[in-house]
């Protein structure tokens, strides 16, 4: 059955659904009354309803059942710094979020590319890739934050870095950690060392160098299947 979002769905028998929603489920999909699909608020409430009147703008619809999820305490959680290209964040977004993530942090770093991000665009394609991969919680987001004041809230977890030294696998992690990932230039002999003060171990995505998106997915594929 189809899914759409809703971040606030009205606690009523019978409601209006907005008119972009509406413009989409009458015009594009063509539903009738009598069609039922999905809505989702991302935080667990799934209601099943059903077209009551065909309206473009205001299309009318019934709830047919409700049922909320709690979502899961754990789950993995990515703390990256933002490519300067912003398409490259976003393709990452999509995978993680098809993979199983359920949470993202920006981190402003010493050699960061990008020092500040609006983060409308990526709420949108998380929105697309829940409905997509048909899950039933919404990728939580953070906004841009540094790298300092992140490890001192989230202590613990696992640092991806370039430099020489001992590294565990992912696998060998608490697989709840949240894993780190720097800029194209990496993090700082200082970021590496603050991470560890607070509890986070070294860890290593490969034998290959990856770019800063594609660490970001492949740590939470190894992370997730650990």
């Amino acid at each position: 059955m189809r899914r759409f979002f809703l971040s606030h769905i009205p606690d009523s028998e019978t409601f209006h659904l907005p008119e972009e929603e509406s413009r989409h489920v009458i015009r594009v999909l063509r539903y009738e009354q009598g069609d039922q699909f999905l809505l989702l608020d991302g935080k667990g409430l799934i209601i099943t309803v059903e077209v009551i009147e065909e309206h473009p703008k205001k299309c009318l619809v019934k709830v047919v059942s409700k049922e909320l999820k709690e979502r899961p305490e754990h789950g993995f959680h990515l703390a990256i710094a933002p490519t300067k290209n912003l398409d490259r964040m976003e393709w990452m977004v999509e995978k993680i979020v098809e993979i199983g993530a359920v949470k993202i942090s920006f981190l402003n770093c010493e050699r960061s590319e990008r020092v500040q991000l609006k983060l409308e665009r990526l709420q949108r394609v998380a929105i697309s890739a829940m409905k997509q991969a048909q899950q039933d919680f919404l990728l939580e987001i953070e906004e841009l934050q540094n790298l300092e004041d992140f490890v001192v809230k989230n202590p613990n977890g696992g640092i991806a870095h370039c430099m020489d030294g001992e590294k565990k696998a992912v696998s060998q992690l608490n697989n709840h950690s949240c894993i780190l990932i720097g800029p194209e230039g990496d993090f700082s002999e200082k970021e590496v060392a603050l991470a560890l003060k607070h509890g986070y171990e070294a860890v290593h995505l490969g034998t290959s160098r990856l770019r800063t998106e594609t660490a970001g997915m492949v740590a939470c594929v190894l992370a997730i299947n650990s």
